[in-house]
């Protein structure tokens, strides 16, 4: 399966015009060689920035035009790989985007930034590996602080809270798929209406858990999880947490698991279900592990809230490996906000920023892939990401080398070298290639092919 580039994903966009068609492909590949620098930058020349502002603002195109032709690129490729089950991750993040005062119809996106708070999908092998976006959303708040109390919010009917996207892109994934879907949240999915609408959909999940309910027995449901023994031990790999500056680990957990029926809260709708069978697995770290600098570690600890069963030592295993690839839709926000740069956007208007984030997003996915799926397959040719002209000058590159190789190499190999190319320090607490180090060398990379096409020009 050969994993198309943004630019020939988003390039079959027809928008009845030719001239737009090419303008948009030619920008796109433009902005995914050149990811960290501003659109006149990746533009080349003012003409070229200036008619890809004025598409920008073309009726013939937009948002949904982009989000359509992401999805469905998402789609060939779940149905290429033969999957028959997938993992639909979904995160919220705030977009900073203080200072543009003059852009219409810009709020705000939390108390103290001024930007968008986007809503994101993207989907995964059960192994990890990212086959591209299921949706996207956006909000910008009209005012800082919102006026009601907390009572008030409580009381609002969910299609009115902020907490209702989950529930829509919950919808949205599910119906895109085309295959079983697992949705994967974090805390701030676990309220009932989510619950009650995936169980209504006999669509498996997975959520940690933030509420302590009310069971059918008069308990709490967290209370019960703890109170719980332990049904056994397994091993797992922590991932690293680059904002604590925590190294990835092999960690000893504890597993239990418990079945509860949590009630319905006050607040909730009539409408729904007075009670919902819910399976609760508790994985919590055993021992004291520290740094190589001494320093302890808080254990980690995850509640997890699911329908899936959980009958054997596999079935928790399986449950508890879905969520360790939550963190990547994290590494997906990463890429968009360091490698990507998108909080460095400068468009006149809010309605010209979204198709922008969109198609930074349909990059950032690329990079992510690219990662890991020469981890999973690191066997695979590099050729399902790069072109021939790309894998050729990147060994040359690496190798120091005129000699050109003749047929494709590993990806695994291929990462390699663009981890290399990207100042990859190789210390013995880096582990593998990482995402910054892929897009700063793929960045170097494309440099390299604009002066080899310009030298070559000039001959």
């Amino acid at each position: 399966m050969k994993y198309k580039k943004p630019s020939e994903d988003l390039g079959e966009i027809k928008m009845g015009d030719k001239r737009l068609d090419k303008r948009l492909k030619s920008t796109v590949e433009k902005l995914e060689e050149s990811s960290q620098k501003s659109i006149l930058e990746a533009s080349g020349t003012r003409h070229g920035a200036k008619a890809f502002y004025a598409l920008l603002s073309n009726e013939k195109f937009g948002y949904e035009k982009v989000s359509e032709q992401a999805i469905k690129g998402t789609q060939e490729r779940i149905k290429a790989s033969g999957v028959r089950r997938i993992l639909a991750v979904q995160d919220t993040s705030d977009i900073n985007l203080n200072g543009h005062e003059k852009t219409e119809g810009l709020g705000y996106s939390s108390e103290k930034v001024k930007g968008v708070k986007t809503h994101n999908c993207i989907a995964l092998t059960v192994e990890g590996t990212p086959l591209g976006l299921l949706g996207q959303s956006y909000e910008t708040r009209e005012e800082k602080k919102s006026k009601l109390s907390k009572r008030e919010k409580n009381k609002r009917p969910i299609e009115e809270k902020e907490s209702n996207k989950w529930l829509e892109m919950s919808r949205r994934a599910v119906s895109a798929t085309g295959v079983e879907t697992v949705i994967i949240c974090d805390r701030e999915g676990d309220f009932y209406e989510l619950h009650s609408e995936l169980i209504g959909l006999n669509t498996p999940f997975v959520i940690r858990l933030c509420q302590d309910r009310k069971t059918l027995d008069g308990e709490k449901s967290i209370q019960q999880l703890r109170r719980t023994n332990a049904c056994g031990e397994t091993e797992i790999l922590i991932p690293r947490d680059t904002r604590k500056n925590i190294p990835a680990r092999t960690a000893t957990m504890e597993v239990a698991c418990c079945e509860v029926a949590i009630t319905r809260p006050k607040t909730a709708s009539a409408e729904l279900p007075d009670s919902l069978k819910l399976n609760l697995v508790r994985i919590t770290e055993i021992g004291e592990a520290v740094t190589k600098k001494g320093e302890i570690i808080e254990p980690v600890e995850w509640l997890l809230a699911t329908n899936l069963p959980v009958t054997s030592d596999k079935d928790i295993m399986e449950i508890v490996g879905y969520y360790v690839h939550r963190w990547k839709i994290e590494q997906f926000h990463k890429v968009l906000k360091s490698g990507c740069q998108v909080e460095k956007i400068q468009q006149r208007t809010y309605e010209r920023i979204k198709p922008m984030l969109l198609i930074y997003s349909v990059i950032a996915v690329f990079i992510l892939a690219m990662t890991y799926l020469s981890r999973d397959m690191p066997d695979a040719p590099c050729d399902i990401f790069l072109e021939e002209d790309e894998w050729k000058l990147l060994y040359c590159l690496i190798n120091r080398t005129q000699t050109k190789p003749e047929k494709p190499y590993s990806l695994k190999t291929a990462v390699a070298y663009l981890g290399e190319l990207g100042s990859f320090k190789h210390a013995p607490s880096d582990g593998d290639y990482g995402v910054k180090s892929i897009w700063q060398g793929l960045f170097k990379l494309y440099i390299a092919l604009d002066v080899a096409d310009r030298l070559m020009g000039q001959v």
